[in-house]
Formats: C-alpha cells, structure tokens, sequence
C-alpha cells in the first residue's frame, strides 16, 4: 500500500507526543488544507487545532520546513483566488431579479473595477500606473496653448467686420488666418 505524496512536500515539526497536540499526520493535513482553502483559520478548523497554536509551531526554531510550506501553500491558496478572481471578472456574478417577492431571473454583473485592477497588476507593462504618469496632462504645455488660443482669438477679432450685414459681404477680401500665418512666416 503506497501512501500518497503530500502536495507541498516538508519535514513535519517533531513534537512530544500528546493526544491532543500537533501530529505529523495533523501537520500534513493542515498545510494541504491551507494550501486548498488559503484561510489559517480554516485550515486550523479542520485539523482541530487553535490558531496560535499553530502559529507556536511555525515560530519553533526546527520549525524552518514548517514554515517554509505554510508560506508554499498560502501561496498556492491566492493563486486559486486569483485564477477565481479572473473567472468572476471575464463570468460576471449571477445577481437575482425578484418580482412581487419570488425570483424571476437573474442578469450578469461585471465588475469593470476588478477588470482594471486585473489589467493594472498582471498586464502592468501595458495599463500600469505608469501610463497615468506617462499621458498626465502638462500645467505648461496648456497654459502654453491656452495662451496661443488667446492670440488666435485677438487676431480674429482685429480682423473682423465692424458692419452688421451680409457676412459674405463682410468678410470680402479679408485674408484667413492660415494666409495671414503663411505672409508673416514666408
């Protein structure tokens, strides 16, 4: 009879013997729970063990493989809550429509936050905050040309009829401002 391998292999923490204390059996079981739920305190639950308890054991200074894959499986834990993560944002989550108290149906809530946030860490290259920096509007390029507007503006204004009439009229034989540019650049 072979005994199945442990997902996240380790070295259990050599404990004194007690009924109700920490096995190497209890150990396995709680860092492969850990690494299935990615909750200590699930984790705990299941073996029958408390919390600092279990932290006592990660603290003891043979405690170093222990340690070692408690972390390994949290690890583990928040990929499954990532892979999770991804699932709800390309799913959407089922919410319920309710009419006169029973439900009806129910229609797909897609989270464009969660989305962003997604695209933000595991596409940083592309959507990073970086590209916030990257495109931030410029105070001096806008005064800049907010100031070059105000010239076109005045420039405009000079030139316009002082007659109210026929604008076509009006306006006859007067340069546009492209020509005006062109004579004093040329």
């Amino acid at each position: 009879m072979s005994e199945c391998k442990p997902l996240i292999p380790f070295d259990p923490v050599p404990v004194s013997p007690r009924h109700d204390g920490w096995t190497a059996q209890k150990q396995v079981a709680f860092i492969e729970t850990l690494a299935e739920t990615g909750c200590i305190a699930e984790a705990c639950r299941r073996v029958g063990m408390s919390e600092s308890s279990a932290n006592r054991l990660r603290r003891r200074p043979c405690g170093w493989s222990f340690r070692r894959a408690w972390d390994a499986a949290v690890d583990y834990g928040l990929h499954r809550l990532e892979q999770a993560v991804v699932a709800r944002s390309v799913k959407g989550v089922a919410r319920p429509i309710f009419y006169k108290g029973e439900q009806v149906g129910e229609w797909r809530h897609y989270d464009e936050r969660l989305a962003m946030f997604l695209l933000r860490t595991r596409r940083a290259a592309r959507y990073g905050k970086w590209i916030d920096r990257a495109f931030a509007p410029d105070p001096e390029a806008e005064e800049e040309s907010a100031g070059m507007l105000e010239c076109e503006i005045d420039e405009l204004a000079e030139r316009a009829p002082l007659v109210d009439g026929n604008p076509d009229e009006d306006w006859q034989g007067l340069e546009s401002p492209a020509d005006s540019r062109a004579r004093v650049e040329g």
